[in-house]
């Protein structure tokens, strides 16, 4: 995917700009009323490897194939690790337990903390290459 940023200023390697992030359907058009369709700004540092200047248009790629695995970690991992930790919990807890739904159900949110942790490590490791990165000075 390719972006356009605008430099607000330059430090120590690093760029920092302006990124106009497009909504969902593109652009704000006169007729839609939804507020999914409208453009928003963010603030974002990319390393300045192109030597670029304060006031600078720059074309930035971000991996679109790193974004979409990104998005299935982020909701697809813990959506199965709580739905396999409920099915977990409703084979191995006996049926005459008092409360069993809410030892379930704790079983179950206790599967989401694990994941987050889990989620946050392999995160870590793979912060590169989230990194957009610029290609050439407009």
């Amino acid at each position: 995917m390719i972006q356009i940023g605008h430099i607000l200023s330059v430090k120590d390697g690093f760029a920092y700009m302006e990124v106009s992030r497009k909504g969902a359907c593109g652009s704000a058009c006169a007729v839609c009323e939804s507020t999914a369709c409208e453009s928003k700004s963010e603030f974002i540092s990319v390393p300045n490897e192109l030597n670029a200047e304060e006031g600078d248009s720059v074309e930035l790629f971000v991996n679109d194939n790193f974004v979409l695995h990104s998005i299935y970690k982020l909701y697809g991992i813990p959506l199965i690790a709580f739905l396999l930790a409920i099915g977990l919990g409703q084979f191995i807890l006996p049926d005459p337990m008092e409360r069993r739904d809410l030892y379930i159900f704790i079983f179950g949110a206790l599967s989401l903390v694990v994941s987050y942790f889990i989620l946050r490590t392999v995160d870590k490791k793979h912060a590169n290459e989230a990194r957009p990165k610029m290609v050439r000075i407009l």
